[in-house]
């Protein structure tokens, strides 16, 4: 067995595909083929990504997906591991991780991240196990919960929710940013990763400019995207919290319920629901579904995932986040 890093498009597809297969999850979440190799290709500014394969006779038996970041957190590398049936517990894993363990040394980094899925309510199977023994260490646990699109009743939660924040208005946009909340809504997407609770996983929160924001948002319009996104705007105009949920058009049965936020000073208001069935009532005036929503929540999230519940998503998934060493 030989590991090769990945450069040609049709070897790509192969091995993108063994990963995507081994997942064995009900709802996978990576992103189609055609966009990981755009992305491989021609990467945005923040980001670097990369592919190994893992070849016996010819065959692709296994794969790793790996996400670089170029702008917050260079000490750390993201690597997505797959490993058809037939070939576990022959070395190939080990392979592919000693692999890129050794590709993140070669570029400076000194810590490998990966995830493990199982199915709620099950055990997490033998995924921390291989953990454990290769030198990682659980630092992270989330929930994984859908949602069926359409969403009844919202009308009446929004009716219901409204007089808990009557001095607040809420406002959505489509697909960008208006240029009078740019400043502002750059720094509410700034907050998220030093609000939001992490464990033991020490990340370095991503900060936004009025410049990347406008970068992500032409090439989620060039990729075809569909996004909705709401903000509470507070009695003095200025902006209380948001939330985000996007679409690709190659799953048009899949929506992603991303990050919810309210600044502290404006919590206990009910806001946090708020903007959720505001966005969810814009979204079901532009399409008509069906699909299913997907959010991912810390465990430790326990008012997210409250908002979550009440408005009808229920757990489907357990996930782990495994940090190791690089030395």
């Amino acid at each position: 067995m030989e590991i090769v890093s990945v450069g040609e498009q049709g070897l790509f597809r192969a091995t993108y595909a063994v990963i995507q297969a081994a997942s064995r999850r009900e709802f996978p979440s990576a992103i189609p083929a055609d966009e990981a190799w755009k992305l491989v290709e021609s990467p945005p500014a923040e980001y670097r990504f990369s592919c190994l394969a893992a070849v016996e006779d010819a065959e692709v038996v296994g794969g790793a997906w790996l996400t670089w970041s170029l702008a917050e957190n260079r000490q750390l590398l993201v690597a997505e591991l797959g490993v058809e049936a037939g070939h576990r517990r022959q070395g190939t894993g080990s392979a592919l991780l000693d692999a890129a363990k050794a590709a993140g040394l070669a570029d400076g980094r000194n810590a490998l991240l990966c995830e493990i899925f199982s199915p709620y309510g099950e055990g997490p199977g033998a995924g921390p196990a291989f953990a454990e023994a290769r030198g990682f260490t659980q630092q992270y646990a989330a929930l994984h919960q859908v949602l069926d699109f359409p969403v009844a009743g919202l009308a009446e939660m929004a009716a219901e929710v409204a007089q808990h924040h009557r001095d607040y208005s809420l406002a959505t946009w489509p697909n960008g940013c208006p240029d009078e909340y740019v400043e502002q809504y750059c720094g509410l997407l700034s907050l998220i990763d030093d609000e939001v609770p992490l464990d033991d996983l020490e990340i370095e929160a991503k900060r936004w400019t009025p410049e990347r924001l406008r970068s992500v948002e032409a090439r989620r319009r060039t990729a075809g995207h569909l996004t909705s996104t709401t903000v509470a705007i507070a009695p003095d105009g200025t902006l209380a919290g948001y939330t985000e949920l996007t679409g690709k058009p190659q799953q048009p049965d899949r929506l992603d319920q991303h990050d919810t936020l309210v600044r502290p000073e404006h919590r206990g208001q009910r806001l946090g629901l708020a903007l959720k069935i505001a966005n969810l009532q814009a979204l079901q005036a532009r399409i008509a579904g069906p699909a299913t929503i997907h959010t991912t929540n810390a465990i430790a999230n326990t008012p997210m995932i409250a908002v979550n519940t009440q408005l009808g998503f229920r757990p489907v998934e357990h996930q782990q986040v495994w940090v190791a060493t690089l030395d």
